[in-house]
């Protein structure tokens, strides 16, 4: 055997080694053999991992020449039809002149049918071979795109092995580089650490915001519907107070409201959710003002309508003001979204230029 710290030939039984005295036992050697093992799987990933890259590489050009073939098969396909349909004419032409019929007859007394028939036929049979091979052409076609698109897939589904494969590897790293390390490799760990914990928080920030801007996006289209709901209560007021509508008009008018009421009372809920995530968020108050529903249906007349119709278009300027605020608040808010996830980014591109510096120095104690 080998003595694992000088490289000194031993003897197999030795103890220490002969050369620098370091302890070469037995337990030592079974450590050498492990980290060998260890060392050859490292070495087979990494090999593993650079052929995914190369093929990864290739996609560019194999898409490419994909769209290249589609548009070919797109052209074929539309020629095969065009002589499709020259042979269904050429095949029913030729069917007809086989039917019995007054020309058939007159052709056969004058001694022109056969003439006639073997015309018919060799134009129906080249109308067929023509259409036989540019089908052949387009199933040709068809398999190299959907042979191509498979190796695509394949080597798609290879890119999503890296992080598993680079995960490996590091953790091999670590146990072959374990109690060895340097000045600069402590420093880069320590950057890494802190890095991760930057990112953290950069993400816990991210999903708030992306939260809150979803939350927005529900409360907006419930203000929408409040609006519609007012408009179209509005509309009822206005003919009852010209047309004297009565119970029914009165129902469905206060069904109206009853929903905008809801809507309005739901998108207040989701802004207050969203304002407790971010800080940058400004909370909506409606007030809610609509006639009576006693008052509308048993003193029904111009006067009330009016008065109450008055109500329903304050309300309905109010939530239209709501939703000029809530547009302001989700421009606020995407530009927040916006810089946290550029700096999140940012922080991924940083550590993983950590990643590959403190894996280039493991690899330098190896």
């Amino acid at each position: 055997m080998f003595c694992h710290n000088c490289g000194q030939k031993l003897d197999d039984a030795a103890i220490y080694c002969e050369q620098c005295g370091v302890k070469v036992g037995k337990e030592d050697a079974i450590q050498i053999f492990s980290d060998s093992d260890t060392l050859f799987r490292y070495h087979e990933l990494e090999y593993e991992l650079e052929d995914i890259k190369e093929e990864l590489v290739t996609l560019p050009s194999k898409q490419a020449y994909i769209n290249r073939l589609s548009q070919s098969r797109d052209q074929k396909l539309n020629q095969l039809k065009q002589v499709s349909n020259v042979m269904r004419k050429e095949k029913k032409e030729y069917d007809d002149l086989l039917k019995v019929s007054f020309s058939s007859i007159k052709a056969r007394l004058s001694g022109d049918l056969d003439q006639k028939k073997l015309k018919e036929e060799a134009e129906y049979l080249e109308a067929l071979a023509n259409f036989e091979y540019i089908e052949k052409e387009y199933q040709n076609l068809d398999n190299d795109i959907k042979k191509f698109q498979n190796n695509i897939d394949h080597i798609q589904g290879l890119e999503s092995h890296i992080p598993t494969i680079e995960s490996e590897m590091e953790k091999l790293l670590d146990q072959l580089t374990s109690g060895k390390a340097t000045e600069r490799l402590k420093k880069l760990e320590g950057e890494y650490g802190r890095l991760q914990k930057d990112i953290t928080k950069a993400q816990d920030i991210y999903s708030k915001y992306n939260e809150a801007d979803l939350l927005l996006v529900d409360a907006d289209n419930y203000l929408t519907s409040s609006v519609d709901n007012l408009r179209h209560a509005e509309r009822l007021g206005t003919w009852d107070m010209f047309f004297r509508g009565g119970i029914f008009i009165d129902s469905m008018k206060h069904g109206n409201l009853d929903g905008a009421r809801h809507d309005i009372n739901q998108a207040q809920a989701l802004v207050r959710r969203a304002k407790d995530l971010v800080d940058v968020i400004d909370d909506i108050y409606i007030d809610f003002e609509a006639p009576n529903l006693f008052f509308d249906m048993f003193f029904d007349n111009f006067f009330f309508d009016m008065f109450g119709n008055t109500k329903i278009t304050r309300t309905r300027e109010r939530v239209e003001g709501a939703l000029h605020q809530l547009y302001k608040s989700r421009n606020t808010l995407s530009q927040h979204k916006l810089q946290w996830e550029q700096k999140r980014n940012d922080l991924f591109g940083k550590i993983n230029s950590i990643r590959k510096q403190i894996r280039e120095e493991r690899l330098l104690l190896l």
